[in-house]
């Protein structure tokens, strides 16, 4: 079984403004069709070399005024399906239902998803702290379990969700072996993972760095490697690669299982 799991930053692609440091500014409030339909093939092209059986993909658009299409996540699946292959999935509001943020006109529209290319159960779930909160579900097989995040950049904040996030695993998995991927946001406490992954008996599995060397990194961040794996010790780990594509800030990851 393979997984690929990826910050997709809304199809804007990458450029390297103010030293990578902030995202291109026009493009950040208005969107840049021929961006988004660039990085948009490049990742189609990507999943067919790849052919992983799940992705998980974070930041997509479902339909506001900065994409050129009615949604990203259906645009993915149609495209993808013009090359004779078959995903499916779900894709949900990263801010949760309801309240002030997912009720405003741009907010409402943003998102993470899930596709398969098999029928897998998916379920949303949302902690309670943080802003960027949801955890979407995967029933992988009848005995394993995913669950894709996307954590908060705020320590503080993110502390709090993964100790939310760890009882969210064990309730879910009951019993059952687990993946947990995204991005984790970790710049500067390893201690947090460390404590996440005692809580949950998961092995981090940390494919390398996944976003660019910038000049002041070493004064700003102490780490590059954000987007990870944590992966139940019984599972046969065959591959956890960062793949050598820069389609956003972020760039891929994949796990690869020996059933």
């Amino acid at each position: 079984m393979k997984i690929l799991s990826w910050n997709a930053g809304y199809l804007l692609g990458y450029q390297n403004v103010c030293l990578g440091y902030v995202p291109p500014p026009i493009g950040a409030l208005f969107g840049d069709p021929d961006v988004e339909h660039r990085t948009l093939d490049r990742l189609v092209s990507l999943i067919e070399r790849e052919r992983p059986d799940v992705v998980s993909l974070l930041e997509l658009d479902r339909g506001s005024h900065r994409t050129a299409t009615d949604g990203q996540f259906r645009k993915l699946v149609d495209s993808l399906g013009q090359r004779g292959l078959s995903y499916a999935g779900e894709v949900a509001n990263k801010y949760g239902e309801g309240g002030v943020v997912p009720s405003m006109p741009f907010f409402g529209h943003l998102g993470n998803a899930i596709l398969s290319r098999s029928d897998r159960p998916t379920r949303t779930h949302y902690l309670s702290a943080g802003r960027k909160r949801l955890v979407i579900e995967v029933e992988l097989t009848a005995e394993m379990v995913l669950f894709s995040v996307h954590l908060s950049l705020g320590a503080r904040t993110r502390a709090r969700q993964l100790r939310q996030l760890a009882g969210l695993v064990a309730e879910r998995a009951n019993g059952r072996r687990a993946i947990v991927t995204g991005d984790f946001n970790t710049f500067d406490d390893a201690g947090m993972l460390t404590a996440f992954a005692d809580s949950t008996g998961l092995e981090l599995r940390n494919p390398g760095e996944t976003i660019p060397e910038r000049p002041l990194d070493d004064l700003l961040v102490g780490s590059r490697s954000l987007d990870l794996f944590f992966c139940s010790p019984s599972l046969a780990v065959e591959r956890c690669d960062v793949l050598d594509v820069q389609l956003s800030d972020h760039r891929p990851i994949v796990l690869e299982l020996d059933r």
